[in-house]
Parts: structure tokens; C-alpha cells; sequence
């Protein structure tokens, strides 16, 4: 059974509750009984995978104030040469997908035909299903609009009576107020 120093924090699988099943799982696997705070745990952790900045939450403010400055330089330096290097990719990318773009145009006009043609047999085959459809639901449409009709009426009444209830006791009640210019 392994030992912990007392004065050594540590970070415990019941800590990593806002963390998705993947990093609790890498965590688990590796501390199954939690990992004291050291830097050789915290590269490890690097090594397989688990995302630290789930952990930056519990820093409070000037701990977290001296952390930010203590990474900034190395946060700038990588979305530097990242950047450079996604500008690099892209170029390098131009050519290949002009290239790809030629080269698909023949593939796609074929895909286009085939399925120009299938979704016109498609529509052939369905149609008669499709007027019988309408005409059975135009007819239903109807019957419903006709049967909510004195429904609707009296829905609109109530809303046009409620308002002008209320603005009639908006008016009322700004009037009662002390004027601010008396």
C-alpha cells in the first residue's frame, strides 16, 4: 500500500467530477487512490493525455494571477509557430484542393445524373400516394379550421378585452404618480 505525505496536495478521482468520462478514466487507471501534486505526476499526466486546464479552476486569484503570467510567454510563443506552421498547411493545401476540385467535377456531374434520374422515378412512383395525401389532409386541414373557428374568435376577443384592460390600468396608474416636473 502506497504511503502520501500529509503536507503534499493531492488530487483525488472525486475532485475531477466536471471532467467527461475519457479523463476520469485516464486518471483512474493510472491513480486509482489519487496522485500527490508534484511535477513528475503533472507531466505524467501531460504524457497521457489528461487536459490540465480543468484543474486552472482551482486556483484562486493571485495563484492564478501568477500562473497566467508564468504561461503567457509559452502560450504566445506556441500560437505563434502554430500559426505559422496552419499558415504553412494551408498553402501547401491550395494546390491539392484546386487539384481535387478539377478532378471531382467529372465524378460529380456523373453523381448528379444518377441521382437526377432516381429522383425523378422517385417522384414517378410516389405521386399517386402523394395527391391521395393532400387530398386526404386538405380535407381534414379544413374540417379542423372550420371546427376551431368560434374557438379562435373568442381567443382573440379575450386577448383584445385582457389588453385593453391593461393598458387602460397602465394609463391609470401613471396619471395617479406625482409628476417629477410639479
Amino acid at each position: 500500500m502506497k504511503t502520501y505525505k500529509t503536507d503534499t496536495p493531492r488530487i483525488t478521482l472525486a475532485m475531477l467530477r466536471g471532467a467527461c468520462k475519457e479523463q476520469r478514466d485516464i486518471f483512474r487507471a493510472e491513480w486509482p487512490e489519487g496522485v500527490d501534486v508534484t511535477l513528475e505526476n503533472v507531466r505524467r499526466a501531460q504524457e497521457l493525455g489528461l487536459t490540465l486546464a480543468w484543474g486552472e479552476h482551482w486556483f484562486p486569484a493571485d495563484p492564478w494571477k501568477a500562473y497566467y503570467a508564468a504561461v503567457a510567454p509559452a502560450r504566445k510563443a506556441y500560437e505563434e509557430a502554430t500559426s505559422q506552421a496552419l499558415k504553412a498547411r494551408e498553402e501547401a493545401m491550395v494546390p491539392a484542393r484546386k487539384a481535387y476540385d478539377v478532378a471531382s467535377v467529372p465524378a460529380r456531374k456523373a453523381y448528379e445524373e444518377a441521382t437526377s434520374q432516381a429522383l425523378k422515378a422517385y417522384d414517378a412512383a410516389v405521386a399517386p400516394a402523394r395527391k391521395a395525401y393532400e387530398e386526404a389532409t386538405s380535407q381534414a386541414w379544413e374540417a379542423y379550421h372550420e371546427a376551431i373557428a368560434p374557438a379562435w374568435v373568442a381567443r382573440e376577443e379575450a386577448i383584445a378585452q385582457a389588453w385593453v384592460v391593461a393598458y387602460i390600468a397602465s394609463v391609470a396608474e401613471r396619471e395617479a404618480q406625482p409628476s417629477k416636473a410639479s
